[in-house]
């Protein structure tokens, strides 16, 4: 049976419609100066371009000073005071539309954002699929404990759309488009038909979901919601809720880019032909093509001299998790190969979602080796979530992201 189908009946997942607070645009506003990408994926760069516009919520999300988000509140507080924040006036869903190219195809993709019930994971309805950074949780915790407002939406999937989205979208009420540097287009629209909210609720009640993107936040609002028993407002967590079937519902790859290795590239092959079988290829594309035909863990190598390699291993029978890439990474290539190189302690490690780009930062020399992966299905994603286990952090990557800003859940 189809990892995706297994649900228990008697479960259920609690996601709400809600009177969302929404921004409100002066007639010299567009609704790109509000929103922003979620905070975890922003450069220093870019949030300094996002907040120096007066109104945009990066200005919330990252406007912690020292940790502490008092200052924040505050502003967040004064928008609302102003009217450049509103409420809506009755309880909706939210219907949010990314459509963007891949490899030069149009796609799109649609959730609901409403307002999900958070519980412990040992309930066994809402399952995780990746570790978190404690440090990370403990700044989203001090962020809701100013602001009492969730302003970003956790992503998440479930298995099958019951109801046909599109169609809903049809009566929808449009609320605001816009249009990303990477060329994705945004839509929200609002779903406020009594009979449609019901039928959207009843749906989600027969559902599971697995977190695709947001496990600190998600974490951070069930220990919110522990601190304040009694209180309904804050037992729920603003989310997307996407369907797994979606066809614009894909993951892409995390690539491991390596600096401060210095390394003998024999010696490294040496090491690595301990543990796979190593196949020397010519170029980033020939390393695309073996990946994209393998069916057990694989992986391109490219070395600082400019060569570049498949190394391949058979997936073992039994614990799932030896069927990711990036665990296999994580306990054979860096456990047991580069952290016992001569200087492997001294290494760092950045991420790339392109094998294009990786391949560039090598011939640029910007990185030491760039250690390509393969992305996990959705289905094995779901597989090694359901089986108790979670994938090394930077194992998924859910693009597009989900933005922040269209819509924001205020906790009193």
């Amino acid at each position: 049976m189809n990892a995706l189908a297994i649900h228990d009946a008697f479960t259920m997942v609690d996601l709400r419609p809600f009177r969302g607070i929404l921004p409100h645009l002066s007639s010299n506003e567009s609704i790109a100066d509000r929103i922003s990408p979620p905070y975890d994926i922003i450069s220093p760069e870019e949030q300094a371009r996002l907040q120096e516009k007066k109104h945009n919520v990066a200005r919330i999300t990252l406007g912690g000073l020292d940790g502490r988000y008092d200052e924040a509140a505050k502003l967040l507080d004064e928008w609302i005071a102003k009217g450049k924040l509103v409420q809506d006036d009755r309880e909706c869903y939210y219907l949010y539309r990314q459509s963007f190219q891949d490899h030069g195809t149009w796609m799109s993709r649609n959730g609901i954002i409403g307002v999900l019930r958070t519980e412990s994971y040992d309930d066994g309805n809402i399952i995780p699929h990746e570790e978190t950074f404690p440090k990370v949780k403990e700044d989203r915790l001090n962020l809701l404990r100013a602001t009492a407002t969730h302003c970003e939406s956790i992503f998440g999937l479930y298995d099958r759309s019951d109801i046909d989205l599109a169609e809903v979208s049809k009566r929808a009420e449009r609320l605001y488009e816009a249009t990303d540097a990477s060329g994705t287009v945004h839509q929200l629209f609002r779903i406020s038909e009594p009979a449609a909210v019901m039928a959207l609720r009843d749906m989600f009640a027969a559902k599971k979901m697995l977190i695709a993107d947001g496990h600190h936040r998600y974490e951070t609002a069930y220990k919110y919601s522990q601190e304040n028993p009694g209180d309904e407002m804050k037992a729920y967590v603003l989310c997307t809720m996407v369907s797994s079937q979606d066809s614009g519902m894909f993951v892409r790859p995390t690539h491991r880019l390596i600096r401060n290795l210095d390394y003998r590239p024999r010696d490294l092959l040496d090491r690595m032909r301990e543990h796979f079988t190593v196949r020397e290829v010519k170029d980033a594309e020939a390393i695309g093509k073996a990946l994209d035909s393998a069916t057990a863990p694989t992986f391109g190598l490219m070395l600082k001299d400019g060569t570049m390699f498949v190394a391949e291993r058979p997936a073992p029978l039994g614990d799932i998790l030896w069927s990711v890439d990036t665990y296999v990474a994580q306990e054979v290539i860096f456990k047991d190969v580069l952290y016992s190189m001569p200087n492997g302690s001294g290494m760092t490690v950045e991420y790339d979602h392109e094998l294009t780009s990786a391949a560039r930062r090598m011939a640029n020399g910007e990185i030491d080796m760039a250690i390509i992966v393969r992305a996990p299905s959705l289905d094995l994603t779901w597989k090694v979530a359901e089986s108790g286990r979670k994938m090394p952090k930077k194992t998924t990557y859910f693009w597009p992201k989900i933005w922040s800003g269209f819509v924001l859940y205020r906790m009193r």
